[in-house]
């Protein structure tokens, strides 16, 4: 189920993830019923994208890919793309400036630029939730 797990055979069940995720398993359901509540049509489906990625779980509506969640021991990255449009909202925000600035620099491809945090608290969950605002208002 972790990055780098080889064993693409079977999903990650919510017995091991919430294991996996310990503490932060709450903020990743509350990501997901946050999303459940303000995007229509919304899909999640585990993905396994390698040994060196492992499985994630794919978020999108749509066919469009809203966002990544991707298990670790005790945490959990957030992972998604923003356009051109939300990268300059963003930049106006008073998000952090590392994440602003990991952001902006990162390189720019067709679906947009990658935007990634690691969740280990409230904190960190809600950069995510702000990031998605920025990405759905775009």
């Amino acid at each position: 189920m972790a990055t780098g797990t080889a064993d693409r055979s079977t999903a990650p069940d919510e017995t091991a993830l919430s294991e996996m995720l310990g503490k932060t398993a709450a903020h990743w359901n509350a990501l997901l019923r946050h999303l459940a509540s303000t995007v229509p049509g919304l899909v999640c489906e585990w993905k396994f994208y390698g040994p060196k990625y492992g499985w994630q779980l794919k978020v999108s509506s749509k066919r469009r890919a809203v966002l990544y969640l991707v298990p670790e021991q005790g945490a959990f990255v957030a992972a998604m793309a923003l356009n051109d449009a939300a990268v300059d909202v963003m930049r106006a925000s008073d998000l952090p400036e590392p994440i602003v600035r990991e952001i902006t620099t990162a390189k720019r491809y067709p679906e947009g630029r990658p935007a990634r945090v690691r969740v280990t608290s409230r904190v960190h969950a809600g950069t995510v939730r702000r990031l998605l605002a920025i990405k759905l208002a775009s």
